[in-house]
């Protein structure tokens, strides 16, 4: 085997070492500026990467806090809406039963001058035919004629006797 023998160690000590330089030379001047220049855009698109994520998630904790600020607001204006309804319809409720308490003090009033309309009507139409009554008993009772001032002075006693002493309910 050629090399290990030791009359060609200089040669292949030399060519390997020129071999070496140039190797050296080749990979310092094109191969690692380029290895480098890579690894160091890969670096900063790391860098930029990590950056953007921290930014992404700087963005979603203030949009998870608006959103929670926008809960809790719309939630008390949820609330501050619920009760200003509640107020209102109480007030409603409160007027409409003051409403009706009127109309069922009027419908009382209208129905007890009603009454009281009715109440004198009959009394009239009772003291008219009490009057023809009395008229007719005293004819007959007496047999002759009464006249109307006789009559009325008749029914005016009955009526004040009958005042005096009401008849008793059963």
């Amino acid at each position: 085997m050629p090399q290990f023998d030791t009359t060609f160690f200089s040669s292949q000590i030399f060519w390997t070492i020129i071999s070496f330089v140039l190797l050296f030379v080749v990979l310092s001047r094109w191969v690692l500026p380029r290895i480098a220049s890579i690894l160091q855009e890969r670096t900063r698109l790391i860098e930029q990467e990590i950056e953007e994520a921290r930014q992404k998630r700087e963005e979603v904790e203030e949009l998870r806090l608006d959103y929670a600020e926008k809960l809790s607001s719309i939630d008390s204006e949820a609330k501050k809406l619920f009760d200003e309804s509640e107020k209102r319809i109480l007030e409603r409720r409160s007027q409409l039963m003051g409403e009706w308490k009127e109309e069922m003090e009027r419908r009382k009033r209208e129905f007890r001058e009603e009454s009281e309309v009715a109440r004198q009507k009959a009394i009239r139409e009772i003291r008219a035919q009490s009057a023809e009554l009395v008229v007719e008993a005293a004819e007959k009772v007496i047999h002759q004629r009464l006249d109307e001032r006789e009559a009325r002075q008749i029914l005016e006693e009955t009526i004040e006797d009958m005042e005096r002493h009401p008849p008793k309910k059963s």
